[in-house]
């Protein structure tokens, strides 16, 4: 594979994911099956309490709200990744910090994957992160 190919391959991990989960959280809302806890009295408990900071939401609605902004950055930043790739590769070649930040910011989500998550996203993480290092090291 060539650098370019490994890009667009480490992309699609967090692609395929980040939509996945702002899709899981769009269903959450009506039907909560996906993110929400596997006792239901969790998340009425959760409905029924607000966060410290602000009395102006629950901590339901606060989680379908940052499962969903979670969701469209992973989404963002692989589209943002395969689209360069795809349209100017030359582009991330010439601006190294565009290069480096590709495997810096996966390297983030394998490590926030590995402490907080599940192994989906840490093999899907793992993926990303290999094939954005290979990219690198290959052009």
């Amino acid at each position: 594979m060539d650098s370019k190919s490994l890009f667009i391959a480490g992309s699609m991990p967090f692609i395929l994911l980040g939509a996945l989960h702002i899709i899981y959280t769009l269903v959450d809302i009506r039907t909560p099956r996906k993110l929400a806890p596997l006792k239901d009295e969790v998340r009425l408990a959760m409905l029924g309490c607000t966060l410290k900071m602000t009395k102006q939401t629950n901590m339901w609605r606060a989680w379908l709200g940052f499962n969903l902004s979670h969701g469209m950055g992973a989404l963002f930043f692989g589209l943002m990744y395969l689209i360069i790739a795809e349209a100017d590769f030359g582009l991330l070649l010439k601006i190294k910090p565009l290069l480096y930040l590709a495997p810096f910011v996966a390297l983030c989500y394998l490590l926030l994957s590995i402490k907080f998550w599940f192994n989906v996203p840490v093999i899907a993480a793992t993926i990303g992160f290999s094939c954005f290092v290979a990219g690198v090291l290959l052009h």
